[in-house]
């Protein structure tokens, strides 16, 4: 779907809700309300809003369910949480400045904003808003258990909306919060990083132990296969091009056992000029070469521009042409690479008998490639993109009909959507910005240190400063960071 169809049906649904939303409470108030009450919801532009506080007793009975080892828990998160805090500071401030100096452009970003259709694709949104959604509830719970522990209690538990990204939360009765000691304060404030810490580590266990999990029902970097082909692709043929369980065995003839070859075979620019062998016959047979056309920049033409089925080859194998054949000849594309069984990219180039070596002379961003299935020879011409937005493959071969093809490609992506998301809300909580759990983080660890030596509201107003600081830091970093990905 395209980002800005799927923008407009957003907007669509929101305004339908929004128009709703007011007819009831212009032509049925009392009614209405009381039913928005009883939901707990509210709405709003490109907002909705729910809370509840039925959840409130099974929140209290697990968050005295085992007290001394929750203590224990929650003193591991902790101390966790602090080391994480200063870990992620120094890679935040280090990257900053780097990614800020002049002479370091090619730096990469530690943290990359989500922009779908630039960083996250539309078809991977909901595997982002679903996990959002699990992970921020895990932050909420470790905060609500740690508050019942230290008897602090819960005022209500909810869940917003805004625009797509959902986010979970937790109320707690912030006058009882400020009258506990410092270090059953440190508890509640660092619980929610521990348990998406907790979340990551969990995740990324469970993510390698997948090719074991599935090895009863799977074969695991056999070779690729095909699980998905999208409306949209220039291969979404069946008879000439990929279908869903297609065995990927080569592509150009380069041998392709696992995914991590497929995409290094595709991000590498120097795989996408292939030349192959073409015999003298099939030259002298399908040559529909017109007079030469120079195009500027080193590109020349050779073919009918009317005709988009064939191609000009530059013959490359000059030492050898015993037969004198043309240095250009315009081919039909797809014969060519049906016929060709040997590729001759690398020098010195081998051929066989009456057998020479020619390379396509293709535009800009434009190229060639012959992919091998088990039972067919797939040509594509186009953009390497085409091949790995379009397409989606999984190491992952069926040895039954149990489970379909692509179960093992979506928990595969589904549990590297949890690590990533639990480890960046992890990072971005921590760390001291304004309205986030760091800010309070470091205000208890400097009244725990200072307490004594400074007095408490100058500690409280330095720490202030620190906050906004860091934040007006990150949010330059995040703009200058959009800057570059645009």
């Amino acid at each position: 779907m395209d980002l800005l169809l799927f923008i407009a049906i957003v907007i669509g649904c929101y305004c339908i809700l929004i128009f709703f939303d007011l007819f009831f409470k212009s032509c049925a108030h009392y009614p209405y309300f009381q039913f928005l009450d009883g939901l707990g919801m509210t709405l709003s532009l490109f907002t909705i809003k729910w809370k509840t506080r039925a959840l409130n007793r099974l929140l209290i009975k697990w968050g005295n369910l085992r007290p001394q080892l929750l203590t224990i828990w929650f003193d591991i998160g902790a101390f966790c949480s602090l080391t994480f805090f200063f870990i992620a500071l120094y890679l935040l401030l280090t990257n900053t400045v780097q990614i800020l100096s002049t002479t370091s452009e090619a730096t990469e970003p530690l943290i990359t904003p989500v922009m779908p259709g630039i960083t996250l694709p539309i078809t991977e949104l909901w595997y982002y808003c679903i996990t959002l959604l699990i992970c921020s509830v895990i932050h909420e719970l470790g905060h609500a258990l740690a508050a019942v522990l230290e008897d602090v209690g819960i005022l209500e538990f909810g869940c917003n909306l805004y625009f797509i990204l959902p986010v979970a939360y937790v109320s707690l009765p912030t006058d009882k919060l400020s009258t506990i000691s410092l270090r059953k304060q440190l508890r509640i404030l660092t619980a929610g990083v521990w348990h998406n810490i907790v979340l990551c580590f969990i995740g990324y266990l469970l993510y390698c132990s997948l090719p074991t999990i599935f090895s009863p029902f799977y074969i695991y970097n056999k070779g690729i296969v095909v699980s998905r082909v999208f409306k949209q692709s220039p291969l979404n043929d069946p008879v000439k091009g990929l279908a869903v369980k297609d065995l990927i065995t080569s592509i150009n003839h380069c041998k392709i056992s696992s995914e991590d070859e497929w995409f290094d075979y595709l991000s590498n620019r120097e795989n996408f000029k292939p030349a192959v062998c073409i015999s003298s016959e099939l030259v002298h047979t399908k040559d529909e070469s017109v007079p030469l056309k120079h195009l500027g920049g080193g590109f020349v033409e050779c073919c009918d521009s009317k005709n988009s089925k064939n191609i000009c080859f530059e013959l490359i194998d000059i030492g050898n042409n015993e037969l004198e054949l043309p240095g250009h000849v315009c081919l039909p594309g797809r014969t060519v690479m049906e016929k060709s069984t040997n590729f001759c990219t690398s020098s010195p180039h081998s051929c066989p008998f009456e057998s020479y070596c020619f390379r396509p002379i293709l535009p800009n961003n434009t190229f060639l490639f012959k992919i091998s299935c088990n039972s067919k020879d797939v040509i594509f011409l186009g953009h390497p993109s085409d091949l790995t937005r379009t397409i989606e493959i999984s190491p992952y071969m069926q040895k039954n009909n149990y489970f379909p093809i692509s179960f093992p490609s979506k928990t595969t992506k589904f549990l590297k959507y949890v690590v990533i998301i639990s480890l960046g809300l992890a990072f971005v909580n921590i760390l001291p910005f304004i309205f986030m759990d760091g800010g309070y983080v470091l205000q208890i660890v400097c009244l725990m240190l200072l307490g004594k030596k400074i007095e408490k509201r100058r500690t409280i107003q330095v720490v202030n400063v620190i906050t906004w600081l860091s934040t007006v830091l990150f949010v330059i970093y995040l703009i200058y960071t959009i800057r570059l990905l645009l």
